[in-house]
């Protein structure tokens, strides 16, 4: 809240003077944008809008590979983890980053250590996403982790679940045109960004996020390139047994996890107990009673949408795997994440000299770049922190302490400020940005 009014605080404050354009009403606006003269050309503000927000879907909704729901959950469900993946993409695109490149190093880990039973990092993706379920009969147990597999088989005779890469690649609802298809149109916007840089015409700042997410968006699709996309149902393996072991050819259970109400009206029923004895005992119990009850209106939803591990032993985590593995992977992990993490907040850096339609909204924008490039260079401060703290040194580990806690919140509010001025800055914008590109000026000619 203090954001939203700081943001509309400043869209009333005094314009940037001599750099930006003047203030103008709905209809003067709409005047200017059918003005455009320029001969080669125009785009209409629709057209700025259809395709930054085209290419920012395809960059938090399609490139985003959940893992295999239960064979339980229902479809409303289902949608709800997978909106969830959605703001987590659009507010924190780095933990995506983070969780793709943490899936991409297990995946190829399991591939060669299975490169005798013919695995690749398809196969390697697929038991991490929660690819291969126990049954017995036709009744499905739980979700086997990749290092459970080795006492089990498609059949229950064999020492190894062995399918063809074919096979879970038909399960995928995405091959490899229709990613490409989605990397063309992500690098067509940010060619024309490029373009317009070059011939001199101004690039929005809607277009700067768009060009930001679209990088991140790369990639995202580089690590997720052999992960099959949206596969509902997992494949079914058996313990290895006896051969005179029988058989339960039961059938599938009728229980089901529910849909959207049922998953609102549980987060409800636990009120009256949660204002008795606290909620959030399981996963925040050293917290303050207080502090349980103010975070429970924001994490319940959040568990929701991202699942519960707990209490759902037919799927795996959300973001499984949730540790690097060795202290060599985890070093190169967040080296990366943290590269990818500057590039991303550098790109929003560009707009420091953008022209704003007031004094306040561009230096908001500049704290809130910043903001988004450096708060992550605190997290691997942690064990800074700690090691401070046990030499002695308490009064400069309470200080780097307090920064730790506060870049979290501070990174949030800036992404907020950087999704929320961008469109604020569309009433504003200068008749060049209305020019389209003139592609024959890049064609050498005499």
């Amino acid at each position: 809240m203090i954001v939203i009014l700081a943001i509309l605080s400043a869209t009333r404050a005094t314009p940037v003077p001599q750099s930006s354009p003047p203030h103008l009403s709905l209809d003067q606006f709409r005047a200017r944008a059918a003005s455009c003269d320029d001969p080669r050309g125009c785009r209409s503000l629709w057209d700025i809008l259809w395709s930054c927000a085209v290419t920012i879907l395809l960059c938090i909704w399609v490139s985003v590979h959940p893992n295999i729901p239960s064979p339980y959950e229902s479809r409303a469900r289902v949608a709800v983890r997978r909106v969830g993946l959605m703001l987590a993409a659009l507010f924190v695109p780095e933990a995506v980053i983070g969780w793709a490149l943490r899936q991409r190093l297990a995946a190829v880990e399991l591939a060669k250590n299975h490169k005798g039973e013919g695995w690749t990092t398809t196969h390697g993706f697929f038991a991490i996403m929660g690819g291969f379920m126990e049954y017995r009969g036709n009744r499905p147990i739980r979700v086997l982790l990749p290092e459970e597999l080795n006492s089990y088989s498609l059949t229950g005779n064999g020492d190894f679940p062995r399918i063809a890469k074919e096979e879970i690649e038909d399960k995928s609802k995405g091959d490899a045109i229709s990613k490409t298809l989605v990397i063309l149109q992500t690098g067509w916007f940010v060619v024309q960004c490029i373009a317009r840089g070059v011939q001199g015409l101004p690039v929005t700042e809607l277009e700067l996020v768009t060009v930001a997410f679209a990088t991140l968006n790369f990639v995202m699709y580089i690590l997720w390139w052999d992960k099959p996309l949206n596969v509902q149902r997992g494949v079914r393996v058996y313990k290895k047994r006896d051969a005179d072991e029988p058989i339960d050819d039961g059938d599938i259970e009728a229980t089901s996890l529910g849909g959207f109400w049922d998953a609102l009206r549980d987060a409800l029923s636990d009120l009256g107990a949660a204002i008795v004895r606290g909620p959030l005992t399981e996963s925040f119990g050293n917290q303050m009673w207080l502090t349980r009850v103010l975070m429970w209106p924001f994490m319940k939803p959040a568990f929701i949408a991202v699942g519960e591990e707990e209490k759902h032993p037919m799927m795996v985590g959300t973001f499984y795997p949730h540790e690097w593995g060795s202290e060599l992977r985890s070093t190169f992990g967040w080296v990366a994440v943290l590269a990818i993490t500057l590039t991303f907040g550098g790109i929003h850096c560009i707009g420091w000299l953008f022209s704003f339609p007031s004094s306040a909204e561009q230096t908001l924008w500049r704290f809130a770049s910043v903001t988004i490039t450096a708060a992550p260079i605190l997290f691997p401060a942690y064990h800074l922190i700690v090691r401070l703290e046990d030499s002695g040194h308490v009064y400069v580990a309470g200080f780097l302490a307090l920064g730790f806690l506060l870049s979290p919140l501070l990174y949030m509010l800036s992404r907020l400020v950087l999704l929320v001025l961008p469109f604020l800055s569309l009433r504003s914008l200068p008749p060049a940005a209305y020019h389209v590109v003139h592609w024959t000026s890049f064609i050498p000619h005499i």
